[in-house]
């Protein structure tokens, strides 16, 4: 029954929500070394969740030390693949926030790695962990709507949200990879879960329409809000550099097609402005329908059929992520101390990093893109793991 150590590299706000929570879950496992360039993170990291632990000027140092057993990454996304491939050379489990890196070279990369390690890998996919979303499942699997045949997703953000975004790291690609990616793989993956299948080819199309120095106006439009932050900058951050004047290589609207290798066909909508955020399914089968929205925490569904009516569905749990925050964290806790096998993984990151790859690349070339060369190169590394 001996202690964990845990290693922290990337001590932003969303490493310290993750490894508070975990650290609530079992006094066995302990935080005992930190790094992060940044030393406002550092600081609030020691003040917040680790008091105690050892600050590291280097990962390297990190990963190579005796009495830290998983390393936790929570890192700018361009830096995923070599750190996680360090702790793995140096025999370490480890737990990597979304997405898996920012290009299939790096995702592969850290594939070989993890195969040649034998260690643990755990992704943060919170979505995956949450009761709206694995009720959802239990729906499907239990065939409540039949076979699915077509379904409709989206993530529309709060206008304050999508501010923060085009004001932050994420706001350029060389740190985070494009906005589907950096924010939108959480949804991909779930796509991905429910249908079963992997995707054969897909279309997407998409822009840079809003986040403009002419649309600036809005800030003033909007005024302050009742902290007197002004619109579109109330959440802060490390950068939170203007979001309309900033320099950003990414979208702040995007709609997506994907088909599956089993015929089914999906559509995906995200918007970093709108007045009602949503994060949605409709999902529609052979027998019935689902229509779920996880930050109103609603779920419903309805058989084909003369006289059917709607059915909702109560899991008690709303908001962004939809209480997996928690759930992510009980199961992690499990990995670490007991060596159950993580919920979601290392190929669960790489399908949906492959999908993001395969979207972006055809809303740059305007074309249809398929995905078979990306899962050839896939089971090269991987084998047989693709679904049909």
């Amino acid at each position: 029954m001996r202690p964990i150590g845990i290693g922290v590299i990337g001590c932003g706000g969303m490493g310290r929500t993750i490894v508070a929570e975990l650290l609530r879950q079992n006094e066995r496992l302990q935080v005992r070394g930190l790094f992060d360039p940044d030393k406002r993170s550092v600081k609030a990291a020691l003040d917040s969740c680790c008091p105690g632990a050892k600050v590291y000027r280097d990962y390297r140092s990190l990963v190579a030390s005796s009495d830290i057993d998983w390393v936790m990454i929570a890192s700018w996304n361009c830096y995923h693949r070599e750190q996680a491939i360090a702790a793995f050379e140096a025999g370490k489990d480890v737990f990597c926030q979304k997405p898996l890196a920012t290009n299939l070279e790096d995702c592969l990369a850290m594939c070989r790695a993890w195969k040649k390690s034998g260690r643990m890998f755990s992704i943060g996919f919170t979505l995956r962990y949450s009761p709206h979303y694995r009720k959802i499942k239990e729906l499907l699997d239990g065939g409540t709507i039949g076979d699915i045949v077509s379904m409709e997703f989206n993530e529309t953000l709060d206008f304050n949200h999508g501010g923060y975004i085009m004001g932050d790291w994420r706001r350029l690609t060389k740190y985070a990879g494009t906005h589907l990616l950096e924010k939108c793989c959480h949804d991909i993956d779930l796509a991905n879960w429910m249908v079963g299948s992997d995707a054969s080819r897909v279309a997407s199309f998409g822009g840079l329409d809003f986040f403009v120095p002419r649309n600036r106006k809005h800030i003033k439009r909007l005024g302050k809000n009742e902290k007197g932050l002004e619109a579109y900058r109330t959440w802060g951050g490390m950068v939170n550099v203007d979001p309309f004047t900033s320099h950003k290589d990414i979208v702040d609207n995007q709609v997506a097609i994907i088909e599956y290798a089993n015929g089914v066909r999906a559509t995906f909508h995200t918007n970093c402005n709108s007045g009602i955020p949503e994060r949605r399914m409709y999902i529609v089968g052979t027998e019935g329908a689902i229509r779920a929205d996880v930050i109103a925490g609603t779920i419903e569904t309805r058989r084909i059929g003369f006289g059917t009516k709607s059915e909702k569905v109560d899991v008690g749990v709303s908001g962004g992520h939809g209480g997996g925050d928690a759930v992510l964290c009980r199961e992690l806790a499990a990995s670490m101390l007991d060596r159950v096998p993580p919920t979601t993984g290392l190929t669960d990151g790489l399908k949906s990093a492959a999908v993001c790859f395969a979207l972006d690349k055809a809303l740059e070339t305007g074309r249809v893109v398929s995905l078979q060369s990306y899962w050839r190169r896939v089971k090269r590394v991987l084998g047989s793991v693709l679904h049909r």
